[in-house]
């Protein structure tokens, strides 16, 4: 099984993603389309590319476009600066193939949103907030969602890590704007029978991910320059969401 994407195999999966986003009237900017919009979520999930992306086999890989990251640190309070991490404005659009998943994780500083453009996501959530052992504000609570339909496959290896996402919602285009507030472990997929991508626009506080593309952007702060606020539960998942695995 191999671990990589080919150039060709990557820059097609990209520049597709990229004309129906233009489609849909997202603004894409051609410095939006390198080689950070691709995820794939660790080694083993390249081989979704020899399936191929339309099989609707379950693997985890995914196209994010963000066209927004503003710290918006701007007339805070200089005493602010400790909590500013949790504020800022970010706008993507993510784009996934049927079957294909955002694998298990949460986010420590981003509260997100999600708004269905095309297709159908479904979210899998666990309705209480991670223990991080620091005492939090609460005033809403995530809601309760339903049960999973019985006919959910999970890409293989990774079932352990969807096991505490025992929530479910299946989110439509038309749909009101559905709330993931931080520190609450989630995934979405694109169903597995879908006759379209799913395409997702998330707006949400600042996303802290020390990508390549993003390793050049000034910040604030010194200390957001390697800040990475996705803890996926697979510690390969993990290392796979900052860099893709290209060959010439």
């Amino acid at each position: 099984m191999r671990d990589y994407v080919t150039r060709r195999e990557y820059e097609d999966w990209i520049r597709d993603a990229a004309a129906l986003a233009r489609a849909l009237r997202y603004p894409i900017h051609p410095s939006m389309v390198n080689d950070s919009a691709g995820i794939v979520y660790g080694p083993s999930q390249y081989a979704a590319f020899e399936s191929g992306l339309w099989s609707g086999v379950p693997y985890e890989i995914m196209i994010i476009f963000e066209a927004l990251n503003e710290a918006a640190v701007d007339g805070l309070p200089a005493s602010a600066e400790a909590y500013a991490p949790y504020s800022g404005l970010c706008d993507k659009l993510m784009i996934l193939h049927p079957g294909k998943f955002c694998p298990p994780h949460y986010h420590l500083y981003k509260t997100e949103c999600y708004e269905v453009v095309m297709g159908q996501m479904d979210v899998f959530y666990c309705d209480t907030p991670v223990d991080t052992g620091e005492q939090t504000l609460s005033f809403e609570h995530m809601p309760p969602g339903d049960r999973w339909p019985t006919d959910v496959a999970l890409p293989q290896g990774r079932e352990a890590s969807y096991e505490r996402l025992t929530n479910f919602v299946r989110l439509e285009a038309a749909d009101p704007k559905f709330v993931l507030h931080r520190q609450h472990l989630h995934a979405f997929r694109c169903p597995q029978d879908a006759s379209v991508p799913l395409v997702v626009r998330e707006i949400s506080t600042y996303s802290h991910e020390p990508t390549e593309a993003a390793k050049d952007k000034p910040v604030p702060f010194d200390g957001w320059r390697q800040l990475h606020d996705n803890y996926f539960l697979d510690p390969e998942a993990h290392s796979g969401r900052l860099v893709a695995n290209i060959r010439h």
